[in-house]
């Protein structure tokens, strides 16, 4: 790419340099070169050299003819310029495209293995917007730039070591203003950045409040809550709107700005170089317009280097923005030598656990879970029972490691759990939740989600969970797309769906948090008798509120304000 661009940018000034050579023919003051110049890299040389070969040319064919070659080779050189210009830009297709793909697949990755934790912190909006809006800002800005940074300031450096051999004097009077110029560039730039960054941050507002009002549109309307929500986003849309208005007047200021001070250079040049031209007899009057010219044709790579500038100064915050999820702690760590763990053969053991959704520093800052212990063992079918905010949710999220102890351990088959394989700890577990997660996708993917199936084991699994028969007389059968969280259907098939994706899977250890509270209570009864003939020899933890969930329960846990309140082993 970069080599392409050296190359367009040499037949670039090569097709200029024939603009004297053909004025003069036009104008008939070519200067006779009577014997071949030697060979040297200097303007003169190679303007002589041309001139005795033109010379030639127009002795035994005539004016006319000389002029006809020089615009076919004209024509020649623009041409060349031209395909080595596409070149560099086929060449750097890839780097464009390549980088902002790459840049998606370390954020998703990322995304993916940051703890529950962070989500805690920062909106869903405002993680969307990072993934849409400043990716592509980062698209349009930073990659252009690095396309920008490769080919203009070549084009520059071939043009000024071109006017150098023309003239060093004038070259350095012409670079003196520029300073100027870099200065002004600069202070526009700086608040370009400081309002971009505002920017993105009222646009993450934006998308935050689309995502609540998509979620929450049951409860808007319910709470005829329409115009206090409609008030709310054109107050942030108006601010977004002027914080945008004000960076497109500063950006815009930019381009026009190096345009007036480029062709003022222009002049101060003409008005210098004139002067220099009279008094001094080393530079002619055709390389001092060839000079004119070479200086004239800086001026659009020089505009695009300060355009890219303030696009570069425009992005900047979009990439802050994305690396504050790329740089993020993950909290969750494997250990290097971590142990796998097939398959689950004694006890799950909480030894004195402490929790807090918050970093502390002390176990009596710890506001969720306090001085936990119990045992599970394999095989055994515990309920955790207790009032909404107790805590059970919490103990069941930390077996997976969804969140890690600041105070305590954890033990399955008397090893910790930090040092297991997270990949192989949380293979052991299925999970029912109240909250459903369903997939914008085909029933039978949602069922067989994260596993390779076959149509009947998914089918087996869906009748067990009661929930063929609602399917197949859905209009595509199991190939039916249920549409975004499961829209289409309603609680209670949404629950029976996640019911049977966890059967599919037969994990070592079930948890079931409220997963039949969606149900009946005949639908219930079913489904509980079906999961315990499914999970008769598997570990079975429920979070429950109905006494009917809890029969056949070999332990009872209560748990009150995150301590253990009661433990009551059952008889059967």
């Amino acid at each position: 790419m970069v080599l392409a661009n050296i190359f367009y940018s040499v037949f670039h000034v090569f097709s200029l340099t024939l603009v004297i050579p053909f004025l003069s023919v036009l104008f008939q003051q070519v200067a006779p070169v009577t014997v071949k110049p030697d060979f040297a890299f200097s303007i003169n040389a190679i303007i002589d050299t041309f001139n005795f070969y033109l010379g030639r040319l127009i002795a035994t064919y005539g004016p006319l003819y000389a002029l006809i070659m020089i615009a076919l080779m004209m024509i020649v050189l623009n041409f060349l310029g031209n395909l080595f210009r596409y070149l560099a830009q086929f060449f750097s297709a890839p780097i464009r495209a390549g980088m902002v793909y790459q840049l998606r697949k370390e954020l998703y990755s990322k995304l993916i293995s940051l703890p529950l934790s962070f989500f805690s912190k920062i909106k869903k909006g405002d993680v969307l917007n990072r993934f849409g809006t400043d990716v592509q800002e980062i698209e349009w800005s930073v990659v252009q730039s690095i396309i920008t940074i490769c080919k203009d300031p070549i084009m520059i450096i071939v043009f000024l070591i071109t006017m150098i051999k023309v003239s060093f004097p004038l070259t350095i009077i012409t670079l003196l203003i520029f300073p100027l110029v870099g200065y002004l560039i600069s202070r526009i730039g700086a608040s370009i950045q400081k309002n971009s960054a505002k920017l993105q941050q009222l646009l993450a507002s934006v998308s935050a409040i689309y995502d609540e009002t998509i979620g929450g549109l049951r409860i808007i309307k319910g709470y005829n809550a329409i115009d206090h929500a409609n008030k709310k986003f054109q107050e942030d849309t108006a601010a977004h709107f002027k914080m945008n208005k004000k960076i497109f007047r500063v950006n815009e200021l930019g381009a026009p700005l190096v345009e007036l001070l480029s062709v003022l250079t222009l002049l101060v040049v003409l008005l210098i170089g004139g002067i220099y031209v009279l008094k001094n007899s080393d530079l002619s009057g055709e390389l001092f317009l060839f000079f004119v010219v070479i200086f004239a044709r800086i001026i659009p790579p020089a505009r695009h280097l300060a355009s890219m500038y303030y696009t570069l100064k425009k992005g900047i915050p979009s990439l802050q923005r994305i690396l504050q999820i790329l740089d993020a702690d993950e909290k969750i760590y494997e250990k290097e030598n971590a142990l796998s763990i097939p398959s689950f053969s004694q006890h799950i053991l909480y030894r004195e656990v402490y929790f807090s959704y918050h970093e502390v520093e002390k176990k009596e800052d710890c506001k969720i879970l306090q001085d936990v212990s119990f045992e599970i063992k394999k095989g055994e079918k515990v309920a955790l029972i207790g009032s909404s905010g107790a805590g059970k949710s919490t103990l069941v999220d930390l077996l997976p490691r969804f969140y890690d102890l600041p105070f305590g351990k954890i033990l399955i088959d008397n090893k910790d759990i930090k040092d297991y394989k997270i990949k192989d700890l949380r293979s052991l577990f299925g999970m029912v939740s109240q909250d459903v997660i369903l997939f914008h996708d085909t029933v039978f993917n949602n069922i067989a989600f994260g596993r390779s199936a076959s149509r009947e084991e998914v089918e087996v699994a869906a009748k067990a969970a009661f929930a063929h028969d609602f399917i197949m007389e859905m209009e595509n059968g199991y190939d039916t797309v249920i549409g975004d969280r499961g829209m289409t259907l309603s609680g209670g098939q949404r629950q029976r769906i996640s019911i049977a994706r966890a059967l599919l899977k037969k994990p070592e250890i079930l948890i079931l948090d409220e997963a039949t509270s969606a149900l009946d209570y005949e639908s219930e009864l079913a489904i509980q008798k079906s999961l315990n003939e499914a999970f008769k020899n598997h570990t079975v933890i429920i979070i429950a509120h109905r006494e009917e969930t809890l029969r056949n329960m070999d332990k009872i846990i209560t748990v009150k304000d995150g301590k253990i309140y009661e433990i009551i082993h059952c008889e059967k």
